[in-house]
């Protein structure tokens, strides 16, 4: 027998959590040292329930050459600790465009995202990614790893900075295409 009362389920004498929602507007540009840039923006709605969640991203992108497109981003993750410092996270993106058709799985089986400071974060992100390119026909596998700062400027706005390292697996090619700087700009409402 469940009971809901105020969006918390009561089964027995057991109660669980409530879910929480938090949504947030973003935008995120991906400068690679090549010269190529991704830059999305969007809108997301977040999901909490006790150490996990889901999210869904729906924007638009550029890389400001020959293609705008569509986005959207199905996320998941798992705190491994109560304060969330070490977790796990998932994301599946899919674009879509004039020139770009693609679905990219990305998972990270620890990330770690320590406080510095009152308002300020350190973070580390080592990650395998999988696309698959439909107007190619072709699967791609990588791995990475993307590290940065978020800095708290007030209750909703935070700033990030992360450097990239795309495709560690050929650890020896350090060209600019491998490499590249990311600010994400973030609102919570």
């Amino acid at each position: 027998k469940r009971l809901l009362i105020q969006g918390i389920f009561i089964k027995g004498d057991i109660m669980t959590e409530p879910i929480k929602t938090v949504g947030n507007i973003s935008a995120s540009t991906y400068q690679s040292m090549d010269g190529s840039n991704f830059t999305v923006t969007g809108i997301e709605e977040k999901y909490k329930l006790g150490k996990g969640y889901a999210s869904a991203f729906v924007g638009a992108a550029t890389n400001f050459k020959d293609d705008g497109m569509f986005v959207v981003d199905l996320k998941g993750g798992y705190n491994y600790d109560k304060n969330g410092i070490f977790n796990q996270n998932l994301r599946i993106r899919n674009k879509m465009g004039k020139n770009t058709e693609s679905t990219q799985i990305r998972y990270s089986p620890l990330t770690v995202d320590v406080p510095v400071g009152k308002n300020t974060n350190i973070y580390v992100n080592p990650h395998y990614s999988g696309q698959y390119d439909y107007k190619k026909d072709k699967w791609a596998n990588s791995i990475g790893a993307f590290a940065g700062v978020t800095q708290k400027i007030n209750d909703n706005t935070t700033i990030s900075l992360e450097g990239q390292r795309y495709n560690l697996q050929d650890i020896k090619d350090n060209s600019g295409k491998n490499w590249s700087i990311n600010a994400i700009v973030s609102y919570k409402f």
